[in-house]
Formats: C-alpha cells, structure tokens, sequence
C-alpha cells in the first residue's frame, strides 16, 4: 500500500475512454499482469496449460476447426493473465486468419507488451491502428510500445498528435510525461500531468493523479496535498491517497496535519497497518509510550507478521517497564525479519 517510486510512471496506465474495440475482460486482465516478467513456456509446460481444465474445451476445439480465428481469440483471452505468452501466439494466429478484426491485433499487442516484446508490440498496434485509424487507445498503446523501445522522439510525435484530439488529451500528456520522467526532467513531467490533470478535472485517471501528487510532495510542493485529496475523492474506499497525504505532512514538518491525514487514512480503512505505524511513531517520537503502545497494538492486529509494528510495540513495553512483553514483542520482529539489526539489538539488550 505503498506509493511507487517517484522518477517513473506508476504503471503501463489503462485509460477509460470509450474501448470500443476491445472487451473489457482483456483490459482487466492486463491491468492484473502489468508487472509479470515475460515467460516463454517450454512445451510440455503449453501442452500442460492447454489441456488444463478451463483451456481444453477451446483446445479441443481448436483441433476440430483449425481455421476458426474466433476460437484463437476466445482461448487468448483465457490465457492472458496467467500465460500471455500462449495468448499472444493465439492473439496472433487469430490476426493472420481474420487481419481486418482489429480486437485480435489489439490483443497481440498487449500481450506483447506484457511479455516485453516492444518491437512486436508496436507492430500489432500499427496494425491494430490501420483497421481503426482514430482509435486513441490504440495511439496510445503505440507510443506506449514506442517509449519502452527508447523511440522516444516517435512517441512524442504521436502525443502531439493526440494532443489535438478531444478524447486524447488527457493520454498524450500522460504519454510527455512519461518521456520526460525516463529522461529524469521531474519538472517536465510535473508540467504535463498538470496538464493532463487539471483539464481532465475529476474524470482524471487515478494513477496520474497519484503520480503528480508524489512528484509534488517529492520537491516539498504544497499543491500535492490537494491532488492527493483529489485521488482519494476518486474512490473514498482507496486509503491510499490519505496514507501518501500523512507522508507528505510529516516530511513537510507538518504534525498536526499528518495526524488528521493518518486518521482519515484509518476511517477509510481500519486495516491499514501503515498509518497505525506512522500515528506510533509519532508518538514515540514525542515520548508518548501508551498512546504509541495502543498504534502499534493495533497494527500488529491489523497485520499479524508485521515485523516494525512487534519491535516498536517492544520499545514501547521496554520504556513502560514490561520487559517480559518487550522481550516477547523483540522476539517476533527477529522472527519475521531476520536482517532486523534493531530487533536483534534490542532484544540482547533486554535479555542480558
């Protein structure tokens, strides 16, 4: 639960225009794969998967009608989210027998960019593009390819084009930024998400805004408490922003305000260990031991292995005078970390 590094674009981003020429069951499986490195079965393992219990029915159809793209297409989906490399041979087999579809180019593009494939990525989405011509989301994806291949000037040719279309606005920045981040410009990359954000207003993507808010409050920017805000209205279930918000607080010498954000962060999620950490070690750090004690009580609640909640819970019951509980509490965060230096320290200590 934690925010993404600040010098690169949080995920491959999946926008929300309308996706036309893709099922929605792609997209939701790409999102759920972004990060998989690429896998190349061997084949007994692809015999395996393809005579697997849910793939067989299609496999075995398959055997019957050779020829039938749809069935490619079908087996592809199912296989995307645990095997994209056989969805992309099935993706691109479904292409070659029916090359004016453009959901079977579209889908060998994304499972080549999941498996890293760029240059086989950006081939299908051209050829996904030459059926669909003005499909954003399909311009996008390209430059995306684009990007990850170092094509960079391509890529920021093409967002300047989309720049100019109503539903790609909001991409084509995104895309700038992204560019500007790989070529460590914080400053650039700041300036287009603004731009991308603030025109797109609360139908911003999350994760852009996300991103802004954390390139912000990693240069100390007051703006970031709002884009922040902004994220969490985005989805009041999401802890996250509220959690990022504390951060950037307390890093900004702003206790009073982090509290607020650590305890908002906890009403919309009274399982988020990290805030209980963060409102204890506040507290240690202003010696107050019971009220830390009762955080890190609850954050060990909230996350039973967590080994920063056991040890601070120790400290507390240490500076408290319980030294059979500090010991026991000592003694778990060793347990679940074992390159715990503190931990261990802590726990000679008490038991000399």
């Amino acid at each position: 639960m934690q925010t993404s590094s600040h010098l690169h674009i949080r995920t491959l981003l999946l926008f929300s225009p309308p996706m036309k020429y893709l099922p929605l069951l792609l997209f939701t499986l790409c999102l759920a794969c972004q990060q998989q490195s690429a896998r190349r079965p061997t084949t007994p393992a692809a015999d395996t998967v393809l005579e697997s219990t849910m793939i067989k029915p299609l496999t075995d159809s398959i055997r019957q009608f050779p020829d039938q793209a749809g069935l490619y297409f079908r087996r592809a989906l199912l296989l995307f989210n645990t095997d994209p490399a056989l969805a992309l041979h099935d993706f691109e087999k479904a292409a070659n027998l029916q090359p004016t579809i453009t959901d079977h180019w579209a889908g060998a593009g994304e499972s080549a960019l999941v498996t890293e494939q760029y240059d086989k990525a950006a081939q299908f989405f051209e050829k996904a593009l030459h059926t669909a011509p003005a499909n954003t989301y399909l311009q996008y994806r390209l430059a995306m390819s684009w990007i990850e291949r170092k094509a960079y000037d391509r890529a920021d040719s093409l967002a300047t084009v989309m720049a100019q279309q109503p539903q790609g606005y909001a991409q084509a920045f995104y895309l700038k930024a992204r560019i500007a981040e790989d070529h460590k410009d914080t400053l650039q990359a700041i300036s287009h998400l603004k731009a991308a954000v603030d025109k797109a207003g609360p139908q911003s993507e999350y994760e852009a805004v996300m991103e802004l808010a954390d390139l912000l409050a990693a240069r100390q920017d007051a703006a970031a408490a709002r884009y922040y805000e902004m994220a969490y209205s985005q989805d009041p279930a999401n802890a996250e922003p509220l959690y990022a918000m504390g951060q950037y607080f307390e890093a900004a010498g702003k206790p009073k305000e982090a509290t607020v954000a650590y305890k908002r962060c906890i009403e919309a999620d009274p399982g988020y260990a990290d805030a209980y950490i963060a409102l204890g070690k506040m507290s240690v750090n202003g010696k107050q031991w019971k009220a830390a004690l009762g955080d890190f009580t609850l954050a060990a609640k909230a996350r039973p292995t967590d080994a920063t909640a056991y040890y601070y819970r120790g400290l507390c019951y240490e500076q408290l005078g319980n030294k059979d509980a500090a010991q026991s509490d000592y003694a778990k965060a060793v347990t679940f970390r074992k390159d715990y230096p503190e931990a261990k320290a802590a726990l000679e200590r008490i038991t000399k």
